[in-house]
């Protein structure tokens, strides 16, 4: 269907530097141009985004090398031709970038540029993908992408709320909801409300902003608290949390009692402000423990 009015641009993130991610996340989202659609630590994991979320622009800062976000964005580059690549580079030889190229990659930007003239190259892509005077065609998209109300579903399911809620917050009915979860755990891949946040959480999609999520937030602790000092133990439950393990899962890998993963899981949801495992991980994610503790591992 054609418009005459511009719509965003949707643009997916990826670097492994998560303040990197949350900051330019924030500078797109006061622009009206852009659209943040998800953003990604792990290169591994940019191209299940681009299916399930159809970016037009992706931005990939490289923090030490290139190389490792090349496969990723030539991968990107093969699903759709039309999305735009833009990466932002420490560091630069000839040879990088005739490789880059080859990648697929549109423009190379310099980290030491700043945000500023990051942004005026994206204003550039931005025209380029909504020439003025011309109608936008808003695209029709695959079975296998998340259609904007799956997208708002998807952040209320990751953020704990169950059916009955999420469809009193969207205005829908429990059964229309329903159904819409059954579509998304099947393009996502899960079979569960918590392997859902787990993977909704890696691909950015659990930020997203949705109906109702203003209203009801999920829990975090004040600034003033800092972060919450965890455990071994409590740490290495809330990793299994982040894959989806269940209890039964999460005290065979641990070589521990269930009861015991259910005691030191009730102190970390305390610490956390929690009230189950969907929402420890909402907060943990929120807090930048997750990050955390993969970079300690």
């Amino acid at each position: 269907m054609e418009t005459s009015i511009a719509r965003p641009v949707p643009v997916a993130i990826c670097g492994a530097q998560r303040l990197f991610r949350d900051v330019l996340a924030a500078a797109l989202s006061a622009r009206p141009e852009f659209e943040v659609v998800g953003d990604v630590g792990d290169p591994a994991d940019l191209l299940s985004l681009c299916r399930l979320r159809a970016p037009e622009l992706v931005l990939c800062c490289a923090d030490e090398s290139m190389y490792r976000y090349l496969p990723a964005l030539s991968a990107v580059r093969a699903h759709s031709a039309r999305t735009r690549l833009v990466l932002i580079y420490q560091e630069l030889t000839r040879l990088d970038v005739a490789v880059a190229r080859r990648a697929g990659v549109d423009t190379l930007i310099p980290c030491s540029h700043g945000l500023d003239a990051l942004l005026r190259v994206l204003g550039q892509h931005w025209t380029g993908l909504r020439p003025a005077g011309r109608a936008v065609v808003s695209p029709t998209g695959t079975s296998a992408e998340l259609t904007d109300r799956e997208q708002d579903i998807v952040a209320l399911l990751a953020a704990g709320h169950p059916v009955a809620r999420i469809a009193c917050l969207l205005g829908l009915g429990t059964r229309v909801v329903e159904n819409h979860k059954r579509r998304i755990y099947q393009k996502l891949a899960v079979s569960s409300q918590g392997l859902l946040a787990a993977r909704a959480v890696t691909l950015g999609l659990a930020g997203r902003s949705a109906p109702g999520l203003a209203a009801c937030p999920v829990p975090v602790l004040g600034a003033a608290d800092g972060l919450p000092e965890l455990t071994v133990r409590e740490a290495d439950i809330l990793c299994s949390i982040a894959r989806g393990d269940t209890v039964r899962q999460t005290a065979r890998s641990l070589g521990i009692a269930e009861k015991t993963v259910e005691n030191t899981q009730a102190r970390l949801f305390r610490k956390l402000n929690a009230k189950n495992r969907i929402g420890a991980l909402a907060t943990a994610h929120a807090l930048g423990l997750l990050e955390l503790l993969t970079e300690k591992t």
